[in-house]
């Protein structure tokens, strides 16, 4: 079965979203409105697995006192998983100290509630990593994956999980990392609907991404797909 390890599913229409029934999808949010709408989806569509969260893009733009009413969504509802959370030197580097401020609140919640962690760090990769060892933080995905090559040993060492956007097909650092990723710890996503290079990004070009990251492995599309499958499930258990 293919799966979407990280997408906007609310931002997506009612047509769009039945297109997607036959893909396993982790919606993710970006504050507490969108982890709202999330929630909602999940009472709707059984194939959706809700992360909810607060986007380091909007940490200047909520009061800290969000986080607690995402820790009261976590208390109240079915949630495995806090998303997109993390740090972002790269497009945000102003609100650096808020965002791990934010952060640091999420690596609290993960651990005292075990729940999965689906990552936004571009530029922050190393950081995000100290700081999730020092929190002893176990299930852990990076989205959409770009940084050192060099990490990812010591990302997977840990039993963290790293995801391979959509973007594959025309982003050659994604195609790098497709080389470089243990199978056992890779996801695929589509981040969707965000747009990359003019393209719309949909959880339905997770097929095509399977197909692109059976080329470069050179194996066969059905070994990527049932591994990502099994990778998916042990995560999120």
């Amino acid at each position: 079965m293919l799966v979407d390890s990280h997408t906007h599913l609310y931002e997506f229409n009612s047509d769009e979203l039945r297109s997607f029934s036959e893909i396993v999808l982790v919606s993710v949010a970006e504050d507490v409105e969108s982890s709202m709408l999330v929630l909602k989806l999940t009472e709707e569509f059984s194939n959706v697995n809700p992360c909810i969260g607060i986007h380091p893009w909007n940490v200047n733009k909520v009061p800290f006192s969000d986080v607690n009413v995402i820790e009261n969504l976590v208390k109240n509802n079915d949630v495995r998983c806090l998303g997109e959370v993390g740090l972002d030197l790269k497009f945000v580097p102003d609100t650096i100290d808020k965002q791990r401020r934010f952060f640091n609140e999420f690596l609290r919640m993960a651990r005292e509630y075990d729940l999965v962690l689906n990552i936004h760090s571009p530029n922050a990769w190393g950081e995000v990593f100290e700081m999730l060892i020092k929190a002893d933080v176990n299930r852990v995905m990076f989205h959409w994956y770009t940084g050192p090559l060099d990490l990812i040993s010591d990302l997977t060492e840990q039993g963290y999980y790293i995801s391979i956007n959509a973007a594959i097909k025309i982003q050659e650092k994604s195609r790098k990392v497709a080389e470089a990723v243990p199978l056992r710890f890779m996801l695929t996503e589509s981040d969707g609907p965000y747009e990359y290079r003019g393209i719309k990004l949909t959880p339905l070009m997770i097929k095509d991404t399977v197909n692109e990251i059976a080329k470069v492995r050179g194996v066969d599309a059905e070994t990527i797909e049932d591994s990502v499958y099994f990778n998916y499930t042990k995560l999120f258990k």
